[in-house]
Parts: C-alpha cells; sequence; structure tokens
C-alpha cells in the first residue's frame, strides 16, 4: 500500500469531525474499539511517557509549546494533535519533523488485518480518529521517543487517546463547547475531561471557571493528585506578567513575552511568536506541565525553556502571510476564540479597515459569533470550505449577521473569497481569514502557492 492508497482506506472509516450528524454521533464513543485494537498491535502506548492534554480551547498551541521545551532540551519528543490543517502528516511528528508518506503507508498497511477484526467484532467499526491515534502511538513506540505529547480529540473520558497512563496531565481552560456531546454546564464538561486525570499522576491546570475549577480539584483530590495552578503564577504579579507587543520596523506585531514566575522558578521576558493575551495563557499553562515533569525529576534547562518558546511553529494561529496589506490566518470557531481573536486584532494591530473571511460549522453559535465579529469587522466575506458535510451555507452566515455587521457578502467558493478580499483590501487594510480550521488550511496552502512559498 503506498501514501495514496493509505489516505484513500483511511478516508472509508467514519470521520466525526466532519460528520453532519456531529453531535448526535456521541453514541458510538467508547474505549472497547481503540482498546482492542492496541492490543492486537502489541499495545504501544504502554512504551511511552505520555503528557496528555486536554480542554475547550489552545490545547494544540499548549501541546506545542510543552513539545518544542521539550525538544530543546535534548528529549526526542513526539506531538500528536488534531485536526490538520494541509496533509494528514500533521497530526503525527517528532521534533516538530512530519511523519513521512512511506511511514504513513507502512503503518497502515501493517493496521488492516486487526482493523478488519476490529471492526467486525461488536464493538463496531473503527473510526478515522482511531486509526490515527493507534498510529500515532505506534511510531512514537517504535521510534522510541522520550516523551508523547497526545491531544485529546473530543472530551476526554471517551476520547480514543485516553487509553494511555500519563506521567503528567494537562488541562486547559474550559468553555461551553459541544454540549450536545459533553453536557450543557462547565460543571458536566469540566467532569468529562477530568477522566484524563489519573491516580498519583501530577496535573497542571490552567485558570478555569469556578464551576470547572471545583470539578477538577474534586477529582484530583480523590485521586490523590497534584495540582500546579496557572493561576497562582499569574497572582504572583499580574501588572508585570501581561504580555507586550514586538513590533518589527513596520509596525507589524511579531512576538510577545511576558514575565512568569513559577513554583521553581522565573521566567523574565520569556518571548514566543504566538500572539495574543489567550497565547499568554496557553503558554503559562505549558510552563505548568513543563513544572509537573521537573518536579518528577527531568532535567529542563531555563535556557532551553525560553528557546523552545521562541521556536515554537504553530500554523493558523494568527499566523500572517503578508503584511500589505495584512493577511491573518486563525482556527477560531467559538464565541470564545473569537472574541480572544478579535480582542489581538484591536490591541495588536495598526490598519485603517478590517475585512473578514469567515466559514463556519452548522453547529457554532452563529448568532454569538456574529456579534462578535460586528464589533471589529468593517466588511464581511461569508464563504464555505468545500467537500464538507458540516459547513454552513455562506448565505445562512449572511443572513444571520447581515443586522450586526458592515457590508456582509457572499463568495461560496473560498479561493474566490480570498481574491476578493485581497482586491477590495488597500495596502493599510488587514484581512482576517476565520472560522474553521478547514478555512485556514486552504488559505495557508493558496497564499503559499499564490507567493511562490
Amino acid at each position: 500500500m503506498d501514501y495514496k492508497a493509505a489516505l484513500v482506506y483511511i478516508e472509508k472509516f467514519i470521520d466525526y469531525e466532519r460528520s453532519p450528524d456531529f453531535s448526535r454521533q456521541a453514541r458510538r464513543y467508547n474505549l472497547n474499539r481503540i482498546s482492542l485494537l492496541l492490543e492486537l498491535l502489541g499495545n504501544p502506548q504502554e512504551r511511552l511517557r505520555v503528557i496528555h492534554i486536554a480542554g475547550s480551547k489552545g490545547k494544540g498551541s499548549t501541546a506545542a509549546f510543552i513539545a518544542s521545551g521539550l525538544t530543546h532540551a535534548g528529549y526526542k519528543t513526539g506531538l500528536f494533535t488534531s485536526p490538520h490543517l494541509i496533509t494528514p502528516r500533521e497530526r503525527c511528528r517528532i521534533d516538530n519533523e512530519l511523519i513521512s508518506e512511506s511511514d504513513i503507508a507502512f503503518y497502515i498497511d501493517k493496521f488492516k488485518p486487526a482493523i478488519d477484526v476490529v471492526s467486525a467484532s461488536e464493538f463496531g467499526r473503527v473510526s478515522f480518529f482511531e486509526i490515527y491515534t493507534a498510529l500515532a502511538f505506534s511510531y512514537f513506540a517504535d521510534q522510541a521517543t522520550d516523551f508523547a505529547v497526545i491531544e485529546v480529540g473530543l472530551g476526554g473520558r471517551l476520547d480514543a487517546t485516553n487509553v494511555v497512563t500519563p506521567v503528567t496531565t494537562v488541562i486547559t481552560p474550559i468553555g461551553l463547547e459541544h454540549t450536545a456531546i459533553l453536557g450543557e454546564t462547565y460543571s458536566e464538561i469540566a467532569g468529562e475531561k477530568a477522566e484524563i486525570i489519573k491516580h498519583g499522576c501530577p496535573l497542571a491546570l490552567a485558570p478555569q471557571h469556578p464551576e470547572a475549577q471545583a470539578v477538577f480539584e474534586k477529582v484530583a483530590s480523590e485521586r490523590d493528585v497534584p495540582i500546579v495552578a496557572v493561576e497562582n503564577f499569574l497572582k504572583r504579579d499580574a501588572g508585570s506578567s501581561a504580555p507586550r507587543i514586538v513590533y518589527n520596523t513596520d509596525g507589524i506585531p511579531v512576538a510577545q513575552y511576558f514575565d512568569v514566575e513559577t513554583d521553581s522558578d522565573s521566567y523574565p521576558q520569556l518571548t514566543t511568536p504566538l500572539l495574543g493575551h489567550h497565547q499568554f495563557v496557553n503558554a503559562t499553562t505549558a510552563l505548568a506541565g513543563l513544572e509537573c515533569l521537573k518536579q518528577q525529576g527531568y532535567r529542563i534547562p531555563k535556557d532551553d525553556v525560553y528557546a523552545g518558546f521562541k521556536d515554537v511553529q504553530w500554523n493558523g494561529r494568527i499566523q500572517q502571510m503578508r503584511s500589505s496589506p495584512v493577511v491573518v490566518l486563525d482556527g477560531a470557531h467559538s464565541p470564545v476564540s473569537m472574541e480572544a481573536l478579535c480582542r489581538t486584532l484591536r490591541e495588536g494591530f495598526r490598519c485603517a479597515q478590517v475585512i473578514f473571511v469567515v466559514s463556519l460549522m452548522k453547529d457554532k453559535n452563529l448568532k454569538t459569533i456574529g456579534n462578535i465579529v460586528s464589533k471589529t469587522a468593517d466588511a464581511v466575506i461569508a464563504t464555505q470550505v468545500p467537500d464538507n458535510p458540516r459547513v454552513m451555507p455562506a448565505e445562512a452566515i449572511r443572513n444571520a449577521w447581515a443586522g450586526a455587521c458592515p457590508k456582509v457578502v457572499t463568495c461560496p467558493d473560498p479561493e474566490n473569497a480570498f481574491a476578493k478580499a485581497l482586491s477590495d483590501a488597500s495596502p493599510t487594510d488587514l484581512i482576517c481569514i476565520t472560522g474553521s480550521l478547514y478555512l485556514v488550511g486552504q488559505a495557508l496552502e493558496w497564499f503559499s502557492v499564490l507567493d511562490g512559498r
């Protein structure tokens, strides 16, 4: 089986990320399929030293910070995230090098008999995500990684990744998202996420809503889990620790720095190219995760943390593609993440007008997101990513936002929408492409080709 054949094979299995019945598919979530599949593959996850990361927002960025810090500290570090922007290879990487096409083909060919056995069992057909999870575990184990940073796909309790015995768990901020699957309150959602917490395994905990905080503290107490709380870092000197922006000679923000004091060390002027107050929270949450490892005796020198955070690479998060006009890509797709994006645009960028190019999925809070966008946007181009049953029609976005956002037009084809935004914008304007990581992936590929990258 070659790479293309392997992808064709994987795509025959249900992909909940694109399913139009995304919320209703919850009844199929269980750990039986992935457990049986991994057992048939020799339980590769048992050979991994895992940092397991759950949460509603910032999981991927936090995972990228931790992985980059560990790589710079000299550890061979695997990173498993989802979804991908352009290629499935992005989901599985070691020391920021994507898994090769030949390795994906090798593992899928090797896994096929086991996948067939599980899919024919009483537990039902294996999913797209379960296959990639098994692939990541096997690849990281075979490559003898020192650490594997594993991002939860959805929730925690029944997520396919929740078969590991981690050395550290990390929980990023909780929001009211995927409520049809995870619950309608902070407490219910936190209860799902809290199930990645394992007995005696340290927990790095981002600042939380009080209801979620109470759940995590209760579960941690019951399971004899020490908590390293990010909130304690931030309270020590909230004023001086606030992030400050670094601008280039053209007045465009290129980085931010901040001061953090953890339980064991201080990090003045810690710098990252990832912009926004939310990335400050993600970075300090990653520091808490590294603190958990240091408390267990792992050596992570301060200089390597600085280098790792400065060199971190994480596409599609306030990623700048052009400078005149400024073109920014960001995968914000919930009210919380859209608020964070708009805040960063208002506070960090200097531009005449802001043009949004937006695509959303049907299960998103359309009205609330529109109200948030309306406070920053001077114009909106509504579009829709192709070949995705979950996508919301561009006209639905326009109809819902027409009363709040100025100059809302539709351009269903994303590439035409990008071209229209460039045509409409003056050199001093800003174009923000957002609402879906699928749209961001398409934009990243389109602009890279256009600019000959």
